[in-house]
């Protein structure tokens, strides 16, 4: 269990929980799962009402809103995990191709 998870277990569990329904019902592979898991906790340690107060990113997967408008909008309950995960998975697929890319940029710029 990583550093972040071990500091807010029920966030993990819900975190996880909504990202491991995701990937099923997007049909992704299931080796998505541990990379997905570990961006996350880079970008919101798990919390899905995380906020930046730099910017305007937020949730488990810290969508800016204009990839918040791309990836359903008002049309999506932001404050859902699990809407989050189908909205952040989709967004990993479309920019990085997999998880692991995702993660490949984000050690580069610490960001993704």
């Amino acid at each position: 269990m990583s550093k972040d998870a071990a500091a807010n277990p029920a966030n993990f569990k819900t975190a996880s929980s909504a990202i491991e329904k995701a990937i099923r019902d997007l049909k992704l592979p299931n080796d998505w799962l541990m990379p997905t898991l570990e961006l996350v906790a880079r970008e919101s340690s798990f919390n899905p009402s995380a906020k930046n107060p730099k910017s305007s990113a937020e949730g488990l997967f810290q969508f800016l809103d204009g990839t918040r408008k791309n990836y359903g909008g008002s049309k999506v309950d932001w404050d859902d995990p699990y809407q989050q995960a189908l909205a952040g998975l989709k967004y990993i697929k479309d920019r990085y191709k997999t998880p692991e890319k995702a993660l490949q940029f984000w050690d580069k710029n610490k960001w993704y």
